[in-house]
């Protein structure tokens, strides 16, 4: 364990050194800021709209950036031929996975804790308070974040990083419409589709689950300005996430350890 933990502070001093995420974290926060003009312009809604705007902002954001950190980081390793040296010391292949994926973590954790700051101070200035739907919110934006990490991870293991991206990019947008695919396989007509579409919507990772403010939820209408998720919900959820990226990282160590480097 003192081996993974080692390759993880690694990884987040490596990680939090790279200017494209501060790029990323920047265009986070004007997202954010943008909130409040919007907020102006609408009708006595104000904290509403920086609400959901700054929401939707650190979502998408905390995605692209555990993208673009799962699939370069250990590809510039591989680059730079600094995995050689690693791997040349005792330790396995598995718990350098292991440890580059918790150091992404902790480094995304902290990115995603910056971001929900500035966005707290915004949604205060607007005269709003943060409340329960709001944490839960957040907790389901940091087990998303973490579960693409994971994706980011397995494709890395086998993938350029441009198939990864590509990859990682196409699963997200088609989880997030996981329920619309089974939606769309219950129309008349789409028959010879139904099993195609269905089996798509089982397998992919259900992004969908991770925010459902703004939809229907076990038959009641989610949203963090009012009633939110009930907490079986979020047990469950939270568990998916989990069962998911174990399974997602167990694979980029069995690939890994697979790959020959040479």
């Amino acid at each position: 364990m003192e081996k993974v933990l080692a390759v993880a502070r690694n990884t987040f001093r490596e990680a939090v050194r790279d200017r494209i995420l501060y790029g990323f974290l920047f265009f986070a926060v004007c997202l954010i800021l943008f909130s409040l003009v919007i907020g102006q312009l609408s009708l006595n809604e104000e904290v509403r709209a920086t609400i959901d705007i700054g929401m939707a902002g650190i979502s998408f954001f905390s995605v692209l950036m555990a993208i673009f950190l799962g699939i370069t980081l250990l590809h510039k390793e591989i680059e730079k031929r600094t995995l050689y040296t690693v791997l040349s010391r005792p330790i396995s292949r598995s718990a350098y996975v292991l440890g580059k994926f918790l150091g992404l973590v902790a480094t995304m954790f902290v990115q995603i804790g910056l971001m929900t700051i500035i966005w707290l101070i915004v949604i205060k200035a607007q005269g709003g308070s943060p409340s329960a739907g709001i944490a839960a919110a957040m907790v389901l934006v940091c087990a998303e974040t973490v579960l693409m990490i994971a994706l980011a991870m397995f494709f890395t293991a086998f993938s350029s990083p441009f198939l990864s991206g590509l990859f990682c990019l196409g699963l997200f947008v088609a989880g997030r419409n996981a329920e619309f695919l089974s939606a769309l396989a219950q129309r008349k007509g789409m028959e010879a589709m139904a099993p195609l579409l269905n089996g798509t919507a089982a397998v992919i990772p259900n992004f969908n689950l991770f925010y459902p403010s703004g939809k229907l939820v076990e038959g009641a209408w989610a949203t963090v300005h009012g009633q939110f998720v009930q907490s079986g919900y979020m047990a469950s959820t939270l568990a998916y996430g989990a069962a998911y990226t174990t399974a997602l990282i167990i694979a980029a160590m069995v690939l890994m350890e697979r790959r020959d480097f040479v």
